[in-house]
């Protein structure tokens, strides 16, 4: 038996759960329900949808990313059946590895069906320039669910402490869905004496390019721009923009923020007792 083992029994379980078909149904509401609304809402193209949608997806899926996997190796070590687990020809890298590998599933497929349906309403409401492009956007939106999910599982495996884990999630979507940028602000703002005129586009020094990108929300932004262009990665664009912000680096960001929570969370998990 291996991770994969335990990916299918997470995936398995998933499909018995209520709280997963009611993801499903709000990924669904959310999807083709902006679909539809976009006409009222910004430019009737295909691409201003999916540009649109994006801001949609950058806010919900964190959140959703985040609830399937926070709790998803604790609850198994403080409910005793971690053990039962560990006690099969299992080891702690098949648990981490599966238990993403699933978690990832049950989170990406109801979401790439519910945006598969979202760009066929699309397509028929703003026209089909720019479907072709449409699985970039896909691939960009599995990427960027990757991440947060990388920084659930990575938290569950990090301590037995349920209130931590709790506050950590919660705080986790705060910082690098809400407030990000407002730190980028108040860094920018000390680090200058509180000379206001740094944050003007033009006077931006070439580091605080990199730091704003280091937001997952603004890392997926990059990401679909290559496709799609739009205004919600006009920043990395500008002549002054050094050339490192780039689409490839906004991948890059996003595999790290998938790969060293997990990291983090699997050698405090090694180190730790069940």
């Amino acid at each position: 038996m291996t991770w994969r083992d335990i990916a299918h029994k997470d995936i398995n379980d998933a499909g018995r759960s209520k709280s997963i078909w009611l993801l499903v149904g709000i990924l669904l509401a959310l999807s083709l329900g902006y679909a539809y609304a976009h006409q009222y809402l910004g430019e009737e193209t295909f691409a201003g949808f999916v540009n649109g949608l994006a801001g949609v997806i950058a806010l919900v899926l964190p959140l959703l990313a985040i609830m399937l996997g926070y709790k998803a190796v604790v609850h198994e070590r403080t409910s005793g059946s971690l053990l039962l687990t560990l006690s099969l020809p299992h080891n702690r890298r098949d648990l981490a590895v599966g238990t993403f590998v699933g978690r990832a599933v049950v989170l990406l497929v109801p979401t790439l069906v519910a945006l598969v349906l979202a760009g066929g309403l699309g397509a028929i409401l703003y026209g089909t320039e720019g479907v072709a492009r449409y699985p970039w956007f896909l691939f960009a939106t599995a990427l960027f669910g990757l991440s947060f999910v990388g920084i659930a599982v990575g938290l569950s495996m990090s301590t037995t402490r349920d209130r931590w884990i709790t506050f950590g999630a919660l705080g986790g979507y705060l910082l690098l869905v809400n407030f990000w940028g407002l730190l980028h602000t108040v860094t920018l703002l000390i680090l200058h004496r509180f000379d206001t005129s740094v944050l003007l586009p033009q006077n931006l020094p070439e580091w605080s390019y990199l730091y704003r990108l280091l937001e997952p929300g603004q890392a997926y932004y990059r990401l679909v721009e290559l496709g799609f262009d739009g205004q919600r990665a006009s920043l990395y664009l500008r002549e002054s923009a050094p050339f490192y912000v780039d689409w490839w680096m906004a991948g890059l960001l996003l595999v790290l923020w998938a790969g060293i929570p997990m990291l983090v969370g699997y050698r405090r998990f090694v180190a730790g007792d069940l």
